[in-house]
């Protein structure tokens, strides 16, 4: 090979290269915004016309996918060139629910679902204050009273957009610890 195609050949690969780190960063860190999914709907709070012994009795799926809406859990997506959608099981006081996120579409079941990304655990009374106060998600997660288990590989996490998520839980930005969480 001559120097001015060996030149190339390694000019191509660092483009190349640089290219793929591009794309990685820019869908893992920039939200793909799904809010438009929800335009033209209004998503009820279930608990707002309950009292807390009622919404703790009556607590059933639309109370889980309204959690999961504040969350933003619809701006979770597959990674690139994959149709790995985003699984969440929820633990809440021991009764089990598992969620999909499909096109920004959030659908909820009360069945355990196989292969989920992460497991969120709480108690019933956790999740209605949650869903009362938007503000108190963060301060349960902080508390410890309610918490994130991490199922899948940081690398598939970020791959599917949970830094946002785990950014709207927990209130804080991890993006400094983002090449720390891509090698683990």
């Amino acid at each position: 090979m001559s120097k001015r195609g060996a030149w190339a050949f390694w000019i191509s690969i660092i483009l190349v290269v640089l290219l793929i780190v591009f794309l990685f960063l820019y869908l893992a860190l920039f939200n793909s915004n799904n809010e438009g999914v929800y335009n033209g709907r209004v998503i009820e709070n279930p608990v707002l016309s309950l009292s807390d012994e009622q919404a703790l009795l009556n607590f059933d799926e639309s109370f889980v996918f309204y959690l999961l809406y504040n969350m933003k859990a619809y701006n979770l997506h597959n990674p690139p060139l994959s149709s790995d959608y985003p699984k969440i099981e929820i633990d809440v006081g021991g009764e089990i629910f598992s969620a999909n996120v499909k096109k920004g579409l959030i659908s909820v079941s009360d069945v355990q679902i196989l292969n989920k990304d992460l497991i969120i655990k709480t108690t019933k009374e956790e999740a209605v204050k949650m869903m009362r106060d938007k503000n108190y998600v963060s301060q349960s997660f902080g508390d410890g009273k309610s918490i994130i288990e991490l199922v899948a590989s940081k690398t598939m996490l970020f791959a599917k957009g949970y830094l946002n998520l785990y950014n709207e839980i927990i209130g804080k930005s991890v993006t400094g610890n983002l090449i720390r969480i891509a090698t683990d």
